[in-house]
């Protein structure tokens, strides 16, 4: 434990309790004798204080008598002696300490027994200064005190324990979303998980807007999302549009290269005519070499640039068209085939239902002979034939038959 209260007391401001005889007070401080000495004139001062008054006269301060240092001696004991028995109070009497003592002891009670002086914690990094009355509080209140979670009973200070709180992977924690619990460190790992957890649809990236439960997205909005059904082609037309960046910025590069190697060429160019200037100054004095400037140079390449990404657009809305123009192709030979079978489902339809008809009129014959004669006599034909089953499909196959499709 370290007092900031190292230094010595001073003796002369002390209050002291009982009323101090005038022969013991010194008459150059006003104060009781510090180490009193003697002169051989017989008056009595404090030694430090008959130093600083011979270093600026070497006289005796009462009777002006002339003085040597040789002549400053010890008081005797006894003044000594009743000095330093004289009753003080603690210097630190106004902070509280009520402690009364002998003059002689009250420097040791300040270093050592006095509870109203600072000291350092004795904690190695805190150093703050408390009354030592305070001291065994403050230690067990400080901030670098040691401390240890409770969770995963890692040590580290009472200061860094609430920011571990925070990140502790023992810690149980809830979800938010599902309001289950589970610890730190498995949370994140059920975020990626949680059928309560938010997320957008797998087709944001083309323009779907939908965000919701995760539990929701494949039961429910996956059927009904549109981009779902074109994901395929999507995927197609976002590797064909970054196969096309990487080629523009391949070109770029290789125009940013070219673009060097001509200026590098112009500066040789420009070093050479200056060269034969020199050497055929009539020949060089009339060209003047048009420049093109650094503005009409980068104008040009923004042109260029702009013709290049028009390009690529007008490539891309042609193919979006052909795409477009064969799903509709497909589509209208699907409707026609599909009509194509409906016609001939029809068909096979009304044939079986006059094969039916046939049967019903067949049955119907064999069950009355006069009945049936009848009928034969009359719908005999000029011939003498009678229309059997054959017949009829005959009747069906002629163009006059009610046949809307031919199988």
């Amino acid at each position: 434990m370290t007092s900031i209260d190292d230094e010595s007391v001073d003796l002369r401001s002390l209050n002291f309790v009982e009323t101090i005889n005038a022969n013991l007070i010194c008459c150059i401080c006003q104060a009781p004798f510090v180490e009193p000495v003697v002169l051989p004139c017989g008056h009595t001062f404090c030694a430090t204080c008959i130093h600083q008054a011979y270093e600026a006269s070497p006289v005796c301060p009462i009777d002006r008598s002339s003085i040597t240092l040789s002549d400053i001696r010890p008081a005797v004991k006894i003044v000594s002696n009743m000095v330093n028995e004289l009753s003080v109070r603690c210097p630190r009497s106004e902070e509280g300490c009520e402690h009364v003592g002998q003059r002689q002891f009250i420097e040791g009670h300040v270093k050592n027994d006095c509870l109203y002086t600072f000291a350092a914690c004795n904690l190695d990094e805190c150093k703050a200064l408390v009354l030592k009355k305070d001291l065994s509080t403050h230690v067990s209140t400080c901030k670098y005190r040691p401390a240890e979670c409770k969770m995963c009973k890692k040590k580290m200070r009472m200061l860094e324990l609430e920011d571990h709180h925070r990140l502790c992977p023992a810690e149980i924690i809830q979800c938010p979303h599902c309001e289950t619990s589970r610890s730190r460190s498995e949370h994140t790992s059920h975020l990626l998980t949680c059928p309560k957890h938010p997320v957008a649809c797998k087709h944001s990236e083309f323009g779907c807007t939908w965000s919701g439960a995760r539990e929701k997205l494949e039961s429910e909005h996956i059927k009904s999302c549109s981009y779902e059904g074109i994901k395929y082609y999507l995927v197609q037309q976002q590797q064909k549009e970054q196969s096309l960046r990487d080629e523009i910025q391949s070109i770029r590069k290789e125009n940013d290269m070219l673009k060097r190697q001509q200026s590098n060429i112009l500066q040789q160019f420009q070093t050479l005519s200056d060269q034969l200037a020199l050497l055929f100054p009539s020949h060089f004095a009339n060209e003047c070499p048009e420049e093109v400037s650094p503005a009409e140079s980068i104008l040009t390449e923004t042109q260029r640039l702009k013709n290049d990404l028009e390009t690529v657009s007008s490539n891309l809305a042609s193919l979006e068209l052909k795409q477009n123009v064969a799903l509709m192709t497909e589509t209208f030979r699907l409707q026609e085939e599909l009509q194509s079978v409906r016609a001939i489902c029809h068909g096979m339809r009304m044939q079986m239902h006059y094969l039916m008809m046939d049967r019903r009129g067949t049955a119907s014959i064999s069950g009355s002979d006069t009945a049936s004669s009848s009928n034969i006599n009359a719908s005999t034909d000029g011939n003498g034939a009678t229309p059997g089953p054959l017949s009829r499909m005959r009747w069906l196959d002629t163009p006059n038959a009610r046949q809307d499709t031919k199988l």
